[in-house]
């Protein structure tokens, strides 16, 4: 997780960034595959479904030109309480992760 921080340092501030919903993805979609909503919902939601289904039951998703989704084990830590100091242990969990592909990465450079 360290590298995005020096990354985004190195950048100017970016513009503020605009958030897409869901609807406004099921609209794109059925306009670029001339489908209606409701079947374009149906196809983003089994697209999702089987990325969530896979990444949860250990595997790696890789969509090739987009990137990867994966689980990712955090080891148990000792951590501390800001407002008292006190340490606390934080168990051990997993975090889910995705990498750009390279060709995103570069979409996103130009």
């Amino acid at each position: 997780g360290g590298q995005k921080k020096k990354k985004a340092a190195a950048k100017k501030a970016a513009p503020a960034q605009e958030t897409v919903r869901k609807s406004e993805l099921v609209s794109q979609i059925s306009m670029e595959l001339d489908c209606t909503k409701s079947d374009a919902e149906a196809a983003l939601a089994a697209v999702l479904g089987s990325i969530q289904t896979n990444v949860v039951a250990n595997k790696k998703v890789s969509l090739t030109g987009f990137g990867s989704f994966s689980m990712r084990p955090r080891a148990a830590r000792k951590g501390r309480n800001p407002q008292t100091g006190e340490e606390i242990d934080i168990p051990a969990s997993n975090a889910i992760g995705f990498t750009a592909a390279k060709a995103f990465k570069d979409m996103a450079n130009e």
